[in-house]
């Protein structure tokens, strides 16, 4: 049976039980029909608040830590995840091929179809089955720099501040209704577009201790591999629901009965829920006349222009400098046209230019016009300074923290396991932090009819984050003219050997 790639099955807890295979044919017959989505009741979103933390020196003290490294401040970013229900989740699946089919045969019309990349599926030459993705993406104003290494050029990178969460919903209104070539939103859109926009939601938490820290589980059946049942248990932390396999906070009957007191009301004007399966689709909708306005100036004067969802890239020749950034900030904040905004310190301006015989790129101030040549370009993860692509620092700075978290946790588990010997288990560290694991292939499956026959999935093996490193290298070879990126990786094995022995004695 061929199952549409919207169909895509999510595995979180929510309100009700979860949507497996089986429920297809009326899932399908359900989110297709007109009139079912004109009236359908969309459930409270259930937010959950992730924080991410980045690590910068404080070159300001001069006091050390127990380990005698340089003492480093916790920088912490909250990003705002809203997660649908399961039925939900289908309905915005769907909407979001409508919409991906649509802007597709709108932007393919225009000049700048090639300066959208994000959330996109972009080939990588046309007739190749695979797209492009962000380290093709960074490669190409790289290269437009390295081209055109006999002029002094201006590369100016900007952030749209909070982007999701300062959509204007009447000028998302108005964009989507032109991409759909319609005067108005049809009625199933516009339910759609509310879901959307009037924000209702819950905190997971207050929902999980409304159930007195139980949650409905997956148990299997006794003398069955296949059968299971649904079960109320304790849990007593929401960190273990994968774990514990949790499924559902409660069913809907339930939740309509005892806990509308917990629904919150945004009653915004602006922003879109970030993590729902349309949100991606809808910020490329939403800036269709920003980037018209911002690629026909550029194009003008002979720039590059890419925009990659919220961040910007334009690059143009110095004495355009001062006029594209004010194109910029005037466009993105005019009220018909973005209404959003892009803070000062959220635009970087660098320069590359030739310097002693050397193409060099350096980042200025650009109030004061003065250089920092100790700062180069930075985009999409990468940096730049006119010789050579490399990978920032801080992504490999997170994946150190990642194995060192995983191979203590590991070391606690076989500790307090009933393995008498104690030792840790190898295979899934060696899978997810070394080159033994890196090998991305496609997953084959036993057949159903004969078990001696392995046929083809849709699944993938993606391997870890040496895949990225190595194929990064590999794109990036054309501009350094050698493995650069991966020399990177030197160390990489040593530490990885260095963790294992630790933690294995």
């Amino acid at each position: 049976m061929e199952i549409e790639n919207w169909f895509k099955l999510k595995k979180y807890p929510h309100i009700g039980l979860p949507i497996t295979i089986k429920d297809y044919n009326w899932a399908k017959k359900y989110v297709m029909d007109k009139e079912k989505i004109k009236k359908h009741s969309f459930l409270p979103l259930i937010h959950k608040c992730i924080s991410q933390r980045k690590f910068r020196p404080d070159k300001t003290r001069t006091d050390k830590t127990k380990t005698k490294k340089r003492f480093r401040i916790k920088d912490k970013k909250d990003r705002n995840i809203f997660f649908a229900s399961h039925i939900d989740s289908l309905i915005f699946s769907y909407y979001n091929t409508l919409l991906v089919d649509a802007y597709e045969a709108y932007i393919s019309k225009k000049e700048y179809n090639n300066s959208v990349v994000a959330y996109r599926k972009i080939p990588l030459f046309e007739g190749a089955e695979n797209n492009k993705c962000n380290i093709e993406f960074a490669k190409e104003p790289f290269e437009f720099i390295k081209k055109n290494n006999d002029k002094k050029l201006s590369v100016i990178v900007a952030d749209v501040t909070s982007f999701f969460d300062n959509l204007d919903h009447k000028i998302l209104k108005k964009q989507w209704t032109k991409i759909l070539s319609e005067k108005t939103l049809p009625s199933e859109h516009y339910n759609v577009f509310k879901a959307l926009t009037k924000i209702k939601y819950i905190e997971g938490e207050q929902l999980f201790n409304s159930y007195h820290r139980t949650m409905i589980v997956e148990r299997g059946l006794p003398n069955s591999s296949k059968k299971s049942i649904y079960k109320r248990k304790e849990i007593s932390k929401s960190h273990y629901f994968k774990e514990k396999k949790a499924v559902a906070y409660c069913e809907k009957d339930e939740f309509i009965k005892n806990n509308l007191n917990l629904v919150i009301s945004k009653n915004n004007k602006v922003g879109i829920p970030q993590g729902s399966p349309i949100s991606a689709t809808l910020a490329n909708v939403y800036m269709i006349d920003f980037d018209k306005i911002v690629y026909k100036k550029v194009d003008s004067i002979k720039g590059y222009y890419q925009r990659y969802s919220d961040d910007l890239i334009i690059i143009c020749e110095q004495e355009y400098e001062d006029e594209i950034i004010k194109i910029i900030r005037e466009n993105i904040s005019s009220k018909n046209i973005a209404n959003l905004e892009i803070q000062p310190k959220k635009t970087s301006v660098y320069r590359f230019e030739n310097i002693e015989n050397t193409f060099k790129g350096f980042e200025i101030d650009e109030i004061t016009k003065i250089p920092n040549f100790n700062k180069t370009l930075e985009y999409l993860g990468f940096s730049y300074d006119g010789q050579k692509v490399l990978i920032k620092t801080s992504g490999f700075s997170k994946f150190y923290r990642s194995m060192i978290k995983s191979f203590k946790k590991s070391a606690s588990l076989s500790k307090y396991s009933k393995n008498p010997d104690k030792r840790i288990f190898k295979s899934k560290l060696f899978k997810r932090f070394s080159y033994k694991g890196s090998k991305r292939k496609l997953i084959y499956r036993p057949s159903k009819d004969d078990k001696t026959k392995y046929l083809k999935t849709k699944e993938y093996n993606w391997g870890n984050y040496l895949s990225y490193v190595y194929k990064a290298n590999c794109t990036m070879r054309e501009i350094n003219n050698e493995d650069s990126i991966k020399k990177q990786t030197r160390k990489f094995w040593k530490n990885f050997n260095h963790l294992m022995k630790k933690h294995s004695t």
